[in-house]
């Protein structure tokens, strides 16, 4: 399932923090426990489709496009001067003229499309 309002999810993901331990492992705040952090891993396939696991229970059910996930990409596209902004079809995020990342879902029928432009 992907998340009611992805600018939403977003907005949230900016609140949090987020440490890159290298390029597949950065360790995400939590919001609702500020004592406790989430891991999420992401890995790149050879089609370039990203998959990001986390450790917070939205994700463990199966859901797509955590705030921690989000905060995780957004993080490591920082890190190369860039900003990333997530959308729900191919053609929402086509419209936007920048390079386009495909987030795949467990399941692998639903996933989020992300934009990446130059960051401000």
């Amino acid at each position: 399932m992907k998340p009611n309002s992805l600018k939403g999810q977003q907005g949230r993901a900016r609140n949090l923090k987020a440490h890159i331990v290298n390029r597949n492992l950065i360790v995400v705040s939590s919001t609702t426990t500020p004592t406790a952090n989430h891991v999420v891993t992401v890995e790149y396939d050879k089609q370039g489709v990203i998959h990001t696991r986390c450790t917070c229970i939205w994700a463990m059910n199966g859901n797509i496009g955590c705030a921690h996930s989000v905060a995780a990409l957004e993080a490591l596209a920082a890190k190369r001067g860039r900003a990333l902004s997530f959308w729900e079809t191919k053609a929402d995020a086509r419209r936007q003229k920048h390079r386009t990342f495909y987030l795949a879902g467990k399941r692998g029928d639903e996933g989020l499309w992300i934009t990446s432009r130059r960051g401000l």
